[in-house]
């Protein structure tokens, strides 16, 4: 038997405390509600003359998405592993972003450290009076050494 986590576990209790459909606790998860939040707002509109949760949800999701449902309901049981696994694939994106505009920045460094360089060169500067442009072009990395290594 599957063990349930326990945000499945208030998810759960949503479902059967406000009695809404796999396809509203999916809506209220995509945009991000809170499960506590959710029964709690239930509990203070009970009497009162407001809409009731579910169609709360489906007004908000049609107003944040465009569409009244989401393309494929999933229901309840399945959706710790699909989220856990779109988790990792945001953290893994997140990962690759932040690696590949590190290397961006590197590179942007190298070739304004390049530029500067050549500029010198070309006015008839032995060394540039930037301090530490030769340091900075080592601490890049073998393509900046033998780049700077050329001029």
């Amino acid at each position: 038997m599957k063990e349930t986590s326990n945000e499945l576990r208030k998810w759960i209790k949503v479902k059967r405390q406000c009695g809404v459909s796999d396809a509203h606790v999916q809506m209220a998860l995509e945009l991000g509600m809170s499960p506590k939040r959710l029964i709690e707002s239930e509990s203070a509109t009970q009497g009162l003359t407001q809409m009731p949760l579910s169609q709360r949800v489906e007004d908000r999701y049609l107003k944040r998405f465009k569409k009244p449902l989401p393309d494929a309901v999933v229901p309840l049981r399945q959706l710790p592993h699909d989220t856990r696994a779109r988790e990792r694939a945001e953290a893994h994106e997140r990962r690759r972003r932040k690696r590949q505009a590190a290397k961006d920045h590197a590179e942007a460094a190298r070739i304004s450290l390049l530029t500067l360089r050549r500029v010198c060169g070309a006015i008839g500067l032995e060394r540039c009076e930037v301090p530490n442009v030769d340091d900075n072009l080592s601490g890049l990395g073998g393509a900046a050494a033998r780049d700077r290594d050329a001029i």
